[in-house]
């Protein structure tokens, strides 16, 4: 995963909306309303083509100070540039007499290329003019409603590059009192005209809109209060101009549980965002009670008119107590239908947390978180990498424009990379593969430490093995190679080198005792025990076994092995062969060192060698 490439700007007023187009241009707008001295209101354009770490706009219109700041911008492509569509209010005179004009367009002209000849001193210029104020939303019969009332959004359907694509837009209103609405636009013409007028319910307000368009001219517009989604299904003929069908009512598709007996203390969890993922999917971004967390939730909806169900749930870093805004993108699919969607959701604690998902067969995977990123803005507004026919994939990126009240902007360009060579690849953020190998590390890390720390307490708690040999069959311990619990637990203790003579093959761990806790036991268990001797004897009946015995005194061990020999009395021959007896059979290991074989007594036994060991026990 690399970094984001970070660019910058800043202009004279606080940003209260943004919007992309999709050849990486970037209009923001704001102000500080009517009334309000020093503070202009104000559209700017920026290239962010570039990815320079400093912006410069291109175009910036001044907006009149006895009306509102803009709210929210939409953009539709043109030949040269673009139509804004910006929510503004009139004056409060205006909108009192119910003629707010709250509805602007204007035209935006892209900056000519330099030619040879020009002057390199002089930086190309845009421009944005007014075309038109439309009056759509339908004046409130209180005072102070009409007072009140804005327009907080403006969304438009997705873009599509075929030539000749129309798109129909959406506004809603807010402080309306009982009478906020939800216009459908034909955003196809300027300035755009209402097609259908969807009423809230009384006291509620539209806290977000989106738009998907299955197939050409069938929309589907989905809308959020605080506890319910609604989706409204439409059939517009752009040439006639006319709805098709039956206009049905929208049909609500989710309600937020309300808090049982015990939880009414906690509240109820609210709505903030919604996002189409696909025509049965549903993204909703949901601020859970007290600001004690934000979650996103998968909302699936049904064929056939019912409440759907939410299938995936994820929880953001607890850091992000409150969501303020979310926005989603989704990458060009494949032949096949298969496409990534990258996720960005914007904390109350000016944090941003970016996630992805993948569409798949139909299918929707879980929510992968891809990074969070600190101290960066509120609005979060997408644009995806333009399409373009070419014979090998090229480069392209993902742009995040984050916004501010302090007049700041932050743009992070994400590159996007190919999943095939072929011409007609699809582009991810991140793929399945990486996050696969991530979880996988991540998993192998955990099994590790796993491990260890069982490790550690089985040394400790059961350092013979008996439970291990009461749990674990005897042939499956053989197959396994599993060794007594206190010498691994020894090899975690007292680390060293895990080297071991050419002439010493690897040995296979069997169920014996070692000779360091043999001596540690007999030690903390018999106070007479510096007297007593510990006898190792070879099993007669295999060549490589080792059987333990413990007598009085080193005079017993004598009478019954004449041929016993001290470690420091054998040779350097015979004390190779007993080291290579005793790793064989488990009961020594070379990083333990030879101290611990002083003292020891080793005997003969017919023609083998190293048949009984007898060590003195020390304190």
């Amino acid at each position: 995963m690399s970094a984001p490439t970070t660019s910058k700007a800043s202009v004279s007023y606080p940003i209260f909306s943004a919007t992309f187009d999709r050849s990486g241009h970037l209009f923001v707008g704001g102000g500080g309303g009517a009334g309000r001295s020093g503070v202009p209101n104000k559209i700017t354009c920026f290239d962010v083509t570039s990815r320079a770490p400093t912006l410069e706009p291109f175009a910036e219109v001044d907006l009149s100070r006895d009306e509102d700041s803009v709210t929210c911008l939409a953009n539709l492509a043109t030949k040269d540039g673009a139509i804004l569509y910006a929510g503004i209010n009139s004056t409060e005179e205006e909108r009192v007499k119910g003629e707010n004009e709250h509805l602007r367009s204007f035209e935006v002209k892209f900056p000519r290329k330099r030619t040879s000849n020009a002057s390199q001193e002089l930086k190309p210029k845009g421009k944005i003019s007014l075309l038109k104020k439309n009056s759509l939303f339908t004046p409130p019969t209180s005072t102070n409603a009409r007072k009140e009332q804005y327009q907080r959004l403006v969304r438009l359907s997705p873009s599509k590059p075929a030539p000749g694509h129309k798109r129909i837009g959406a506004i809603a209103s807010a402080l309306a009192g009982d009478e906020n609405e939800i216009v459908i636009l034909n955003a196809a013409i300027v300035p755009p005209t209402p097609i259908k007028r969807i009423s809230l319910h009384k006291g509620e307000e539209a806290n977000d809109v989106d738009i998907l368009e299955p197939t050409d001219g069938h929309f589907k517009i989905a809308y959020c209060t605080d506890y319910e989604v609604f989706v409204q299904s439409l059939q517009y003929e752009f040439g006639r101009s006319k709805v098709q069908g039956d206009q049905a009512s929208p049909q609500k598709v989710f309600a937020v549980p309300s808090p049982d007996a015990f939880d009414k203390k906690k509240g109820r969890s609210k709505i903030r965002c919604i996002r189409w993922l696909s025509l049965h999917h549903l993204l909703l971004l949901i601020n859970l009670p007290g600001r004690t967390g934000v979650e996103l939730q998968v909302l699936r909806i049904p064929s056939t008119p019912s409440i759907g169900s939410i299938s995936t749930r994820k929880r953001l870093p607890k850091h992000i107590v409150a969501a303020v805004d979310m926005d989603v993108c989704c990458l060009d699919a494949n032949g096949a239908g298969d496409y990534q969607i990258v996720i960005a959701v914007g904390g109350i604690d000016i944090s941003l947390a970016v996630l992805t998902m993948d569409y798949h067969a139909h299918v929707l995977s879980s929510i992968h978180p891809y990074a969070v990123y600190r101290d960066v803005h509120e609005l979060h507004p997408w644009v995806a990498p333009g399409s373009t026919p070419a014979r090998q994939p090229g480069r392209q990126w993902l742009r995040l424009a984050s916004t501010s009240l302090g007049n700041t902007i932050s743009v992070e360009t994400f590159e996007l990379h190919p999943v095939t060579s072929g011409p007609r690849s699809r582009y991810e953020l991140s793929s399945r593969k990486s996050r696969y190998m991530a979880k996988g590390a991540t998993w192998t890390v955990f099994a590790i430490v796993f491990a260890v720390v069982a490790l550690l307490l089985q040394s400790m708690l059961d350092p013979e093995g008996n439970l291990t040999d009461s749990l674990v069959p005897q042939s499956l311990r053989n197959s396994a190679g599993i060794s007594p619990p206190g010498a691994l637990g020894d090899d975690i203790r007292f680390p060293g080198p895990k080297t071991v003579s050419d002439f010493v093959n690897p040995p296979v761990m069997k169920r014996t005792r070692r000779i360091r806790d043999l001596l540690h036991r007999n030690h903390h268990t018999d106070a007479d025990a510096e007297r007593k001797a510990l006898v190792i004897d070879h099993d007669p009946a295999s060549d490589s076994s080792l059987s333990t015995e413990v007598h009085v005194d080193t005079e017993e061990v004598l009478k019954r092995n004449t041929e016993a020999k001290r470690w420091e009395e054998m040779s350097r021959a015979e004390q190779k062969r007993w080291k290579e007896k005793l790793i064989s059979a488990g009961m020594w290991a070379v990083d333990e060192g030879e101290t611990i074989l002083k003292g020891i007594f080793f005997g003969q036994a017919g023609n083998l060698v190293g048949h009984i060991a007898h060590g003195v026990m020390y304190g």
